[in-house]
């Protein structure tokens, strides 16, 4: 397990991912190691992910490849320099502390409209305060696009765990059975959880496939530690209790929410997939 770093530590690591992001522009994943030396006692394994949002930023973080702590993300669209976010130490290995919150930004039009839109419905629509519409309006979330998007007609289902927005999808296919699915659009806050979904399809493929060759007596040293990290992935997004609300704020009642990020596996940023299956009444 990686020891609490010091100021000067972690001052050496941004020094290094600044660097290491600014001279590397692909937007695919790639890892790196920060040696021992300096300032550091030990060394850093990285893992450099790159996630474009719906709205074309590009986001690339550099990842502790043994702990997931985010150090530092170069937030830009594509083609601009763009600007590093760095973790602060208090984030990284203590206990968050309550701050006071931001004054929200300035609101754009179609932020102002959509907000309007959910006070109406608040007034007119009364009952549905059971349901879990929100309280308040997120005016700087990303998944409101600017007019004329072509999918702007087209219901939107909103991603969420605990109330932090992961993104959207249209699930667009709809199947038998209660089952609806989409291409998922990733969100700027997706990016901190964008490691657990990338790791858990090939986890439980490899944990289906240590169990199948089991079967016909056929044995992996490995087949444990498939089974272990598969185990550990599913309860780390278990932890996460997504759910789904539609554009009126009303939160779904489903049987299961699950999320495959395959966009690693295909170096395809596209390649995000949200399942959603409605409960039985």
């Amino acid at each position: 397990m990686t020891l609490p770093l010091t100021n000067e530590e972690l001052q050496h690591i941004r020094t290094f991912c600044h660097q290491w992001l600014r001279e590397t522009g692909a937007s695919h994943s790639s890892r790196t190691t920060i040696p021992a030396g300096g300032a550091l006692s030990h060394p850093i394994e990285l893992e450099i992910s790159g996630l474009l949002t719906f709205d074309n930023v590009l986001i690339r973080s550099a990842i502790d490849a043994i702990t997931g702590t985010c150090y530092t993300k170069l937030i830009g669209r594509q083609g601009e320099p763009g600007g590093f976010v760095d973790t602060p130490l208090d984030k990284i290995y203590s206990d968050p502390t309550p701050v006071d919150p931001e004054p929200p930004a300035a609101m754009r039009a179609t932020q102002q409209r959509y907000q309007t839109a959910m006070k109406l419905l608040a007034e007119t629509q009364p009952g549905h305060a059971d349901e879990g519409v929100p309280s308040t309006v997120d005016t700087n979330a990303w998944w409101i696009e600017p007019e004329n998007s072509e999918s702007v007609q087209q219901p939107r289902y909103l991603l969420y765990t605990n109330q932090q927005l992961l993104g959207y999808s249209l699930l667009e296919r709809v199947r038998s059975g209660g089952q609806m699915s989409g291409r998922f659009h990733a969100s700027e806050d997706y990016v901190d959880y964008a490691h657990i979904f990338a790791a858990l399809p090939e986890a439980e493929n490899e944990c289906f496939e240590a169990n199948a060759r089991e079967a016909y007596e056929i044995y992996d040293e490995k087949s444990d530690e498939y089974r272990t990290r598969f185990t550990e992935l599913t309860a780390q997004v278990a932890e996460l209790k997504l759910f789904v609300r539609d554009e009126a704020g009303r939160r779904l009642v489903t049987s299961e929410v699950r999320l495959e990020d395959l966009s690693k596996h295909y170096n395809d940023q596209s390649e995000r997939w949200l399942y959603v299956t409605h409960a039985e009444n």
